[in-house]
């Protein structure tokens, strides 16, 4: 009767370190009083912000919703943050993640035999492993002891064990250099071979500040603007409405990211609009150019290149192919009502620009829907991916112009596709 209680309690099933999934609601109860048992403990007692969530992964798992465990919905959910942040410069969720894998490894440093609770590597995912019952005794050297039990006391070299545990020691730090060092490396390369990190390098490691330059309602103007003959006549409203200080709100938008993707990645920068820039801000070190057809440095630009843009009829702009210069299917009319637009198009640009010898990296729509979708394609390591699929061989060293489409809805662009490429 004993043997056959002792089997229902715990099932032969239940090996030791053998990962499960919890699919009766004992084994859901179980876990459930494991985590209350680490939530309570010093690694996680004290901070809210660490068990909230290591709490809502594993109820979530054991809630049947393991497929929703996604970066954007842990930031959602637990932080609070909007359903459409971005998620590339809004590490809030990857860094709470890798602590509490942190504090977990460090709950259960102690040897402790009860029920595990693991957070995979690379993944949200929790992992459950029944703990081991019986006390694990750690032996030292077993072979130098049958020797010694074999040998007369008298007979045993003076030191030998001292040398043989020091050999032993020495391996086991060499192996464990030998696999850090590997571990380390893979990662170099990697982490090099990332189309996100291999795009930015040229701003990024420049030792000079990034010049951010946004298009204004000046730039997009046909004939050029008179200015005030006496700048001391201009009047507070006369310069908050002057089409050199005015922006479109989702070119302010995108500058924005990009100032914020610099700023996380330590880098400098000088903010100004295209009326302002001058030739020698931009030979003082990187730049960003935003907008095209508002942004005279941009088409300063554009017009050597082998994408263009064209207007060829009034209201109408077309990016041009010299390889293909019959075709127009990449072309907006600015007569449409804009919630009526379901398409429009863009220029990504990376290059060093020959008359300022510095990297000038542009990001151009031929409507701001066409320049939110190059900025949200920019500054996201996902979309980056896509760079990887058409670039050939060494792209990374190479100048680079892309051509971007992307559907609109209602005002709102969508995510971009890379529809030509030109690279040299």
């Amino acid at each position: 009767m004993i043997a056959n209680n002792a089997q229902e309690a715990r099932p032969t099933e239940r090996a030791p370190n053998v990962a499960f999934i919890p699919s009766t609601g004992q084994e859901r109860e179980e876990v459930r009083s494991q985590l209350t048992r680490i939530l309570a403990s010093h690694a996680f007692q004290n901070s809210k912000r660490y068990a909230a969530v290591l709490k809502y992964i594993v109820d979530q798992t054991l809630e049947g919703h393991g497929d929703r465990l996604k970066e954007r919905t842990i930031g959602m959910e637990v932080f609070d943050r909007p359903p459409d942040y971005d998620t590339a410069t809004d590490h809030a969720v990857r860094s709470a993640v890798a602590e509490v894998r942190k504090r977990l490894a460090q709950y259960y440093l102690n040897g402790a035999r009860e029920l595990r609770i693991d957070i995979l590597s690379g993944s949200y995912l929790p992992q459950f492993r029944w703990g081991d019952e019986s006390p694990r005794r750690v032996q030292i050297a077993p072979q130098i002891d049958a020797v010694q039990t074999e040998r007369p006391a008298d007979q045993v070299a003076p030191g030998h064990a001292a040398r043989t545990a020091w050999a032993q020691f020495a391996w086991i730090i060499l192996g464990c250099a030998i696999v850090a060092a590997a571990i380390f490396a893979v990662a170099v390369v990697t982490r090099a071979r990332d189309p996100f990190d291999s795009f930015w390098k040229p701003i990024f490691s420049s030792g000079q500040p990034v010049l951010l330059c946004i298009g204004n309602i000046e730039g997009g103007q046909q004939s050029p603007v008179q200015s005030a003959s006496d700048p001391s006549k201009v009047t507070l409203c006369d310069f908050h409405n002057s089409a050199n200080a005015t922006v479109n709100e989702f070119d302010a938008f995108t500058l924005a990211k990009f100032a914020g993707l610099l700023q996380a990645n330590g880098r400098e920068f000088r903010l100004t609009s295209q009326s302002d820039a001058t030739f020698t801000d931009l030979q003082g070190g990187p730049a960003i150019l935003v907008g095209l057809l508002n942004n005279n440095w941009t088409e300063r630009l554009v017009p050597k290149l082998r994408f263009t843009v064209e207007q060829p009829t009034v209201g109408k702009f077309v990016i041009r192919d010299r390889n293909n210069p019959a075709n127009n299917d990449w072309a907006t009319d600015y007569s449409t009502p804009y919630l009526d637009l379901t398409k429009d198009y863009a220029l990504v640009l990376r290059m060093v620009d020959p008359k300022t010898e510095q990297t000038v990296m542009v990001a151009a729509g031929i409507t701001v829907f066409g320049t939110s979708a190059a900025r949200d394609f920019l500054t996201s390591r996902n979309e980056m991916k896509k760079l990887v699929a058409i670039a050939p061989p060494g792209w990374e060293r190479e100048n680079m112009e892309l051509v971007l489409s992307t559907d609109v809805i209602k005002g709102r662009s969508g995510p971009a596709s890379i529809i030509a490429a030109q690279f040299w």
